[in-house]
């Protein structure tokens, strides 16, 4: 299996697509989940009546915030089969007497802690605060009890250490298929029972089962990245119940999950290119030298044939060097620390990049975060995907010459759901109608939600309007001033911006 990072960054990013990469087996034709939990499954439904109840707060909470527990139902066809606990936070509007109602958050990943979120990330609401309580809640299967669970920390380090470049080799390609069977079949053992009900159009009906639980006739929502799924899927559900609505860094529905992957791939080598440029531009001289692309080719060559040995036994090769690039693309603000990180590392001392990737993909002093697990069940739930291992060899080269970098990362990456226990859907435009308009806003050069998905969805929302920033980095909230102005205007008071406006980061 290859994992590529997810992760929140400055701070909003929420990479939309988890790059995990394996081989079909006998399991991929056909294959569905049993809602049994196998034995060693720690948790499972609840008899616990659906409904939102107070709960202690685990971290470190903006001042005022309170913490809830919303249980739903683990199927909503089926309420018979019990329910599932979902983490709620909220921090009441700091204007009683001009409050609006309720603002509910979502960060991407999928798989990332909308709680997590706001504590980490409470000042960019500060603002919005003033009129809405703000809202963060998990996605189910993504913390506590019932998260997904799967591997343990030395076998997703071997993950995340993969070399995707390699894959060419029939012995790299063999170490994709032996790690991703490993990673599936874990996956199945501990939360085969959860699998099947983790999906986003579940995720969206628990969003509502929140709307009416906090009192509110109608739902206010800001989502980022894969959020803009979650966000899209519920105004298809439920287009009426919207007031207002923003989805930044949009994900294109009618895409299948392997052309989502490949133009994501494009996008990132875009921004690669961005990157190399902008250190040759440095006045004060690029760490990586006068021809920094020389540098992180042969930085990427170096590890290949000899990885650096780290005192804790971790090994740093290609793979985590291309996991540093992906990282980096989210946030042009943090380029400056991965130049020099990279350039290190050509030295020998592999230390910051290794904290960096870190960083990016979850990994702790105690292991991963749920995450990771939670991305790779989502996603799978969500999507089909071919099921033939040579459909994946041709389609890797195929796109390597255009995107050397990252083309075999992005299509391998999407080989884990080919014998996933659950198979999604087929891939189909939404057809939203009824809805108040929405407010998309996408970025000119974002890497993982590309403007072309921004363009796409607009058509799929009747009455939405698109707002766009020019410049780089992953969502454009955090990125803008003039976004953070025209969004916070159009959830407060309804105030579209123009047909057409645009902002620069």
């Amino acid at each position: 299996m290859r994992i590529e990072p997810r992760r929140t960054l400055a701070p909003l990013g929420l990479a939309g697509v988890l790059l995990l990469a394996g081989a079909p087996g006998p399991a991929a034709s056909g294959a569905t989940a049993s809602p049994t939990a196998s034995p060693s499954t720690v948790s499972g439904p609840s008899a616990t009546p659906p409904g939102l109840r107070a709960a202690a707060c685990g971290g470190v909470v903006p001042t005022g915030a309170r913490c809830d527990t919303l249980w739903v139902p683990l199927d909503y066809a089926d309420p018979s089969l019990g329910t599932i606990p979902t983490s709620v936070i909220v921090v009441p509007a700091k204007d009683p007497s001009a409050r609006i109602g309720a603002l509910l958050v979502n960060p991407g990943g999928p798989g990332e802690s909308g709680v997590q979120f706001v504590e980490d990330a409470y000042s960019i609401f500060a603002t919005l605060n003033q009129r809405f309580d703000i809202v963060g809640f998990d996605p189910r299967g993504t913390t506590g009890p019932d998260a997904v669970s799967c591997e343990g920390t030395d076998a997703l380090d071997h993950d995340v250490g993969l070399d995707p470049l390699a894959a060419s080799s029939p012995t790299a390609e063999a170490d994709l298929v032996t790690s991703t069977l490993a990673f599936d079949d874990a996956c199945r053992l501990r939360s085969g029972w959860l699998l099947p009900y983790v999906g986003t159009a579940s995720a969206a009906r628990d969003m509502d089962a929140l709307r009416a639980a906090l009192g509110d006739p109608q739902l206010n929502y800001l989502g980022f990245s894969y959020g803009t799924a979650l966000g899209a899927t519920y105004a298809s559900l439920f287009p009426t119940r919207i007031r207002a609505m923003v989805l930044d860094g949009d994900i294109d529905p009618s895409l299948s999950f392997m052309e989502q992957s490949v133009q994501q791939g494009a996008s990132f080598e875009a921004s690669y290119d961005e990157f190399v440029s902008r250190c040759q531009q440095e006045a004060t001289g690029c760490a990586l030298g006068a021809d920094p692309g020389a540098a992180i080719t042969s930085l990427l060559n170096q590890l290949a044939a000899d990885p650096v040995q780290e005192p804790d036994g971790r090994t740093v090769g290609r793979g985590m060097a291309i996991d540093g690039l992906i990282a980096a693309m989210y946030d042009p603000s943090s380029w400056s620390s991965f130049y020099t990180a990279l350039a290190e590392a050509a030295q020998g001392d592999v230390a910051s990049l290794q904290s960096l990737v870190d960083s990016y993909t979850g990994r702790g002093p105690q292991g991963y975060d749920s995450s990771t697990a939670a991305n790779a069940a989502i996603n799978c739930a969500d999507h089909s995907v071919p099921e033939e291992l040579s459909d994946y060899d041709s389609l890797a080269a195929s796109v390597q010459a255009s995107e050397p970098h990252f083309g075999q990362d992005e299509v391998y990456s999407v080989l884990t759901c080919a014998y996933w226990p659950v198979h999604g859907p087929a891939p189909a435009p939404l057809d939203v109608t009824g809805a108040p308009p929405i407010l998309l806003v996408g970025a000119t050069h974002d890497p993982a939600t590309p403007y072309a998905w921004s363009l796409s969805l607009r058509k799929q929302i009747a009455g939405s309007v698109l707002l766009t920033r020019d410049g780089y980095g992953h969502t454009s909230y955090a990125f803008s001033t003039c976004i953070q102005t025209a969004v916070n205007a159009y959830l407060a008071d309804l105030t579209l911006p123009a047909a057409g406006a645009a902002c620069a980061s």
